[in-house]
């Protein structure tokens, strides 16, 4: 028995006027909570909520995530999504019979689906629109592309697929324009200049908010660089240790904290683990952090979580990163040895770091989710004025309408039951239709009289 079957909204005197699939794009098995998708989802619906009350999410996962748990939410769990740990199985193997019993689509509706993982968008329109009589409408976000540039796979086909998931959506958010460039680089190699305008006109740069962090405001006297992201060689982790040696043969008042490293590879590292409160109180001492020149052009969490405690970050001089830090950043160029002189400039000068620690912590409220949210409102609020609608009261449309009023509260399978339609006749066109009407609202899973 799932203990958590108890706890998921079961009310249904709340008004929610649309609901939402949430796909997810797992990619950190091990720890789900610390899952980049279960991290940015949480913050999305978390700053929506304190702007509306109208919508209601339903979240496919492959076992319940605390962090998700809202007054509006719900978690479908997908067994079989806890079976695939390796990213690229992930991608490949898209669980259609299990999540086509637990959609119970003769029972539940959804307006908008928001896919987070692109490759399998097209299987799932598919699903919806040939097997149940749900035509929802789709957006996403994208949050890994696989170019050429930056894998070693023998047969990558990956970003063929992600785009073609992204062509059945109306809107996609992506981290930065940058990338979305990439992409549209990336995506001529596949399709011709129609598809391309297409894509151009779907793909929308969607800022991650920064997050206000908790923590307690550290000190210390150690000369701290951080690189607090992966150390992959996609983040140009080995290039970076590269330049920390030579800085360290040069003098050894210093030390490089790596927090997600598994290992200290050099005498110089420390790779101390906390908790997220622990995390940024350590990140508060930090002196310096550093962001190399990356070949995926995407949003550096890691950055905003340090300039959100006033550490000043040395970038590598990349578009994504100008979008990140403006003007409010220091940026580097990658010839000999300028990150380490940019570095040292920092090492040496209380009065320099305490000038760009300022202007971190400027560019950190101007970042703030509150702000960044806007833009994932508004994709939802064009995507819900698009929602198909019969153009009238149709003799069908008036017996669903006079059913409600009769029975005063209803499901949908009641309503289906009624009047004997199945999956060829599709139902969103009518429930659209019932928001015009004043005396009918919607709740989780009710039809009811006002």
């Amino acid at each position: 028995m799932n203990i958590f079957q108890f706890t998921d909204v079961e009310d249904n005197t709340k008004e929610y006027k649309y609901k939402i699939l949430v796909y997810p794009n797992i990619t950190f098995q091990k720890d789900l909570e610390k899952d980049s998708y279960v991290v940015v989802l949480g913050n999305i619906i978390r700053e929506l909520n304190k702007i509306r009350d109208d919508l209601f999410f339903t979240i496919i996962s492959p076992s319940h995530i605390n962090s998700l748990q809202f007054e509006n939410t719900e978690q479908i769990i997908v067994n079989s999504l806890a079976e695939i740990g390796y990213p690229n199985f992930m991608r490949g193997d898209f669980p259609a019979v299990e999540l086509y019993k637990k959609l119970k689509w003769k029972e539940n509706d959804y307006d908008i689906v928001y896919s987070h993982l692109p490759e399998h968008t097209g299987v799932l329109y598919n699903l919806f629109y040939n097997s149940t009589n749900i035509s929802p409408a789709f957006i996403g976000y994208t949050h890994w592309t696989e170019f050429k540039e930056i894998t070693n796979y023998k047969y990558n086909v990956q970003l063929a697929h992600n785009i073609v998931g992204i062509l059945q959506m109306s809107k996609c958010g992506i981290n930065t324009q940058a990338q979305k460039d990439l992409v549209l680089k990336n995506a001529k190699e596949y399709f011709n200049d129609d598809v391309i305008a297409k894509l151009d006109n779907i793909l929308e740069p969607h800022y991650l908010g920064w997050e206000t962090p908790k923590y307690e405001k550290q000190t210390t006297d150690k000369k701290i660089i951080v690189y607090n992201h992966r150390p992959h060689t996609y983040k140009n982790y080995p290039w970076f240790l590269e330049q920390m040696d030579k800085l360290w043969d040069k003098r050894k008042d210093f030390e490089v904290w790596v927090p997600l490293a598994e290992s200290r590879e050099r005498e110089y590292i420390t790779n101390e683990k906390f908790d997220r409160i622990g995390y940024f109180s350590k990140l508060s001492s930090c002196r310096v952090g550093v962001c190399c020149k990356q070949k995926y052009e995407g949003w550096a969490v890691s950055a905003t979580d340090g300039m959100s405690v006033g550490v000043p970050y040395v970038f590598s001089d990349d578009g994504s990163y100008h979008e990140l830090a403006g003007d409010d950043g220091v940026y580097y160029y990658d010839v000999d040895d300028a990150l380490i002189d940019t570095i040292e400039s920092f090492l040496d000068s209380d009065l320099l770091r305490e000038k760009y620690s300022k202007k971190a912590l400027n560019r950190f409220e101007e970042g703030k989710w509150e702000k960044a949210i806007r833009k994932f409102n508004n994709m939802f609020n064009e995507t819900i004025d698009r929602l198909p609608m019969l153009k009238e009261d149709t003799d069908s449309y008036n017996k669903v309408v006079d059913f409600i009023h009769k029975k005063k509260s209803v499901t949908k399978k009641q309503i289906l039951n009624h009047l004997g339609w199945g999956v060829r006749i599709s139902f969103s066109g009518y429930r659209n239709r019932l928001r015009t009407e004043d005396t009918i609202r919607f709740t989780k899973n009710r039809y009811e009289v006002i």
